[in-house]
């Protein structure tokens, strides 16, 4: 077919595909196969362009490997035994310059998640391998995860709406008068060494299938650069605060309270937050009913409450400061009338920055807050529940209700239901984990343990939003006072008293739900878009327990060591301390924990984990009036109580 020079020159030829076959129970047999022509060529007048996978071995490069490998493997994969892919590009130009890019696109077919498989693409010439350059890749390196990999613009140039997603692997411009330009790659794919989980004896990945087409684009003009950002009209942020654009994982909608119309709707990224305003971001998941509806359609959609199943805030990455004589002043502390310490009752201002991307390099006297950093690598935010958890069963924990201290039980977060109470901690801990490894479809996550993480909240998460409460950015920058307790004895979550130490009542379980301007009081922001429940409620229990020789002091909360049963879990999921209550807390890690640096603060009650009650627990109950609070905390068993349940965190890893 003839074409004009302005018009694209060349297309896909090439399909690789990595076949998991299960081989007893944790072990695989890897094998790239490929299809196509091995040559495919177009004229436009002057200009040639070719694209020959000739070079490979039989019409296909297979691999086969009993598990994941490193990178050191991965990267001497042998073309002698068909490891690998080789193929040429070639060119002669008369009379205009041609740019051309590589890249691959990811087939329908494919199961194994982008975050496990290594891509690598090398040049070869006289036998020797080199990096091609990575000229307009910020990337700097050819060795990524495919999750990593540039999105490519070439699918919007073709204009082929059977190409969802492609990313990019190399771009060049051959020169004009060029004669004869030929180069030659050696493409790589392999299972990243991390992808070993397995669960219940079997990895988690078996019976799975990775498959790409490698594609080449060709043109006269410049090729969009691949890096820029593709933003839908209506996706350009208009908050200038600095904080980090939330980092959504799959099955989460972004939503914002049409208060007009008293429901939540979808969202755009304009109007969806402002952190100069106390707004903050907020995103759900629904249940399948309804999900493709919610997902494909444009925002302003309504998105009820009875299709919502999990509802998440926004915590950006950020630094913070807390200035000398911010708890108020007084050397010596005495409680007064209403039994609160004088010299607390108005804390100061915690300054707070928020950081652009990853970076881990503090300002002068400030602090990266420690909620951004889980399993060693830094996170640009974290999705905290909105609400205290629930359970899809409606089982409670009311009158000591014994099935609810399951793991087995659906957690679900949303307003004005029970809160989940009875449950230990360490059931409560495998009830956050199933969503994630069991039940992701009940809210349309991804079924993988890479991408994402769902855990129990820990304390210096639980820190990280009370901090950002008392800055300008949360309730403290919008009135200055104390976040209202939920005072409702029924626990239902959402509920403000009429003041901050509020008396217990039934009343407001109905006047002052979430929506309402009373209700509102109980938000981290003191409007409907911040976290609800962290005062008062039901107490919570957190991932934080006394250091018993280096490892978690067990105590009642259902965890067991060994294999069977609720056995202890990664390190990564709980902090240990110690018994100092010292400003640092010596013997623990309590920077930004809302525990050491913000004792005492508004009167809340701060008792310190020891080796008999080792297990911390959070915010008060709706009975604990002055002392109950944000700042509030307290050593407790473990075990399952009537007043305790517990939080949700969400971060997305792959960012």
């Amino acid at each position: 077919m003839k074409r004009t020079k302005k018009e694209l020159i060349a297309v896909c030829l090439l399909v690789l595909a990595l076949v998991l076959i299960t081989v007893g129970t944790t072990f695989a047999f890897f094998q790239y196969s490929r299809q196509g022509e091995k040559e495919n060529k177009i004229e436009t007048g002057t200009l040639t362009f070719l694209y020959d996978e000739s070079k490979s071995k039989d019409g296909g490069v297979s691999i086969e490997n009993a598990f994941p490998m490193s990178d050191e493997d991965g990267e001497v994969l042998d073309q002698a035994n068909k490891d690998v892919f080789d193929f040429d590009v070639r060119a002669t130009t008369k009379g205009a310059a041609i740019n051309y890019e590589i890249y691959v696109t990811k087939e329908n077919i494919s199961t194994l998640p982008e975050q496990v498989v290594k891509t690598y693409l090398r040049v070869v010439k006289d036998g020797a391998e080199s990096d091609p350059e990575t000229k307009g890749l910020p990337t700097g390196n050819n060795l990524n995860l495919y999750s990593e990999l540039y999105d490519s613009k070439v699918p919007s140039l073709l204009k082929d709406t059977s190409i969802s997603k492609a990313k990019t692997l190399y771009r060049e411009e051959i020169p004009d008068g060029q004669s004869n330009y030929e180069k030659t790659f050696r493409y790589r794919m392999w299972i990243d060494e991390k992808a070993n989980q397995v669960v219940n004896g079997s990895w988690i990945y078996n019976n799975m299938t990775f498959s790409v087409k490698v594609n080449v684009y060709a043109q006269n003009g410049a090729i969009d650069d691949p890096t820029a950002p593709t933003l839908d009209p209506y996706q350009e942020p208009q908050d200038k605060s600095g904080a980090n654009v939330p980092a959504l994982v799959e099955g989460l909608i972004p939503v914002v309270y049409d208060g007009a119309q008293q429901k939540w709707v979808k969202a755009g990224y304009a109007g969806w937050y402002d952190y100069d305003k106390q707004e903050w971001a907020n995103a759900v998941t629904v249940t399948a009913t309804h999900r493709d509806t919610y997902q494909e359609a444009e925002p302003g959609i309504e998105i009820p409450m009875e299709d919502i199943n999990t509802m998440w805030v926004w915590i950006p990455r950020y630094e913070y400061y807390i200035p000398e004589g911010t708890r108020g002043g007084n050397s010596t502390c005495t409680y007064n009338s209403s039994y609160k310490y004088d010299c607390y009752l108005n804390p100061g201002e915690i300054k707070v920055n928020f950081i652009n991307g990853t970076s881990n390099t503090p300002s002068d006297d400030y602090r990266v807050h420690p909620a951004f950093t889980f399993d060693n690598k830094q996170l640009e935010g974290i999705w905290y529940g909105k609400f205290e958890t629930s359970n899809q069963e409606r089982i409670y924990g009311d009158n000591d209700d014994a099935r609810a201290n399951s793991s087995e039980l659906t957690p679900i977060i949303k307003p004005t239901v029970v809160s989940w109470r009875y449950v230990n901690i360490a059931n409560a801990f495998y009830a956050s984990r199933n969503m994630q490894e069991k039940k992701y479809d009940t809210y349309g996550f991804k079924n993988d343990l890479i991408s994402y993480d769902i855990h129990m909240s820990k304390n210096g998460e639980w820190g990280s939003v009370a901090y950002l409460s008392q800055s300008k950015y949360g309730k403290y920058g919008n009135g200055g006072e104390e976040v209202y307790i939920n005072n409702c004895m029924q626990f239902i979550t959402g509920i403000a008293g009429n003041s901050a130490s509020a008396f217990q009542s039934t009343d407001t379980c109905s006047t002052n739900t979430y929506e309402t301007v009373a209700g509102q009081k109980a938000s981290t922001t003191g409007n409907i878009t911040g976290v609800y429940d962290i005062s008062g409620g039901a107490w919570e229990f957190i991932m934080g327990s006394f250091d018993d020789n280096g490892k978690l002091t067990v105590g009642l909360s259902g965890f067991v060591e060994g294999e069977d049963g609720n056995k202890i879990p990664n390190s990564k999921y709980y902090d240990l301390y110690g018994s100092s209550i010292d400003t640092a807390c010596a013997n623990g890690i309590c920077y930004g924990h809302a525990l050491s640096e913000t004792g005492g603060w508004y009167g809340d009650i701060q008792m310190f984990v020891s080796s008999s009650s080792p297990w911390f627990l959070r915010g008060g109950s709706y009975n604990d009036m002055h002392v109950g609070g944000m700042f509030h905390f307290y050593g407790g068993y473990g075990r399952a109580s009537t007043y305790g349940t517990f939080r949700l965190v969400l971060v997305n890893t792959e960012v």
